[in-house]
């Protein structure tokens, strides 16, 4: 196999790895708001997926972010435009959650919850992939 192939069979594996994150992240915000719903109420429930969706919209803006990024690595110096799209989008959040706080009641705790769910899917699914990988190499003798 050439080094080409070794790069862009890693580059599909990465590309995965963020797809299986996405997916981890709305099963888990599901699962998050129906238990939520379930043991504490609506208010709460509701404020759990305002925070995931928000978080979860944060996470894909920033994929498609890095990704022209890294399409165009070798034109300009993207950490720039980076770091400007980076406070940008924070920036929009504080701002979107300020407005949302004045106009509708949110539980603090449940929205705390919500965002933590993109944190969780990626631990999950790189914890995952790694104890493969080892089970994987340890069953080879490496």
């Amino acid at each position: 196999m050439t080094r080409k192939n070794k790069l862009e069979n890693r580059q599909e594996d990465d590309y995965l790895l963020i797809r299986r994150v996405e997916q981890c992240s709305f099963v888990l915000l599901a699962l998050l708001v129906l238990i939520s719903w379930l043991l504490a109420g609506q208010r709460f429930a509701c404020s759990a997926l305002l925070g995931g969706l928000l978080s979860i919209g944060s996470f894909l803006l920033l994929k498609r972010t890095v990704f022209s990024i890294v399409s165009r690595i070798g034109g300009k110096k993207p950490t720039a435009g980076f770091a400007m799209k980076l406070y940008f989008r924070l920036l929009v959040l504080a701002l979107l959650l300020a407005a949302l706080s004045i106009s509708i009641t949110i539980h603090i705790l449940a929205l705390i919850l919500g965002f933590s769910t993109v944190m969780v899917s990626i631990i999950t699914v790189f914890l995952g992939r790694s104890l493969l990988e080892f089970s994987g190499n340890h069953a080879k003798g490496a």
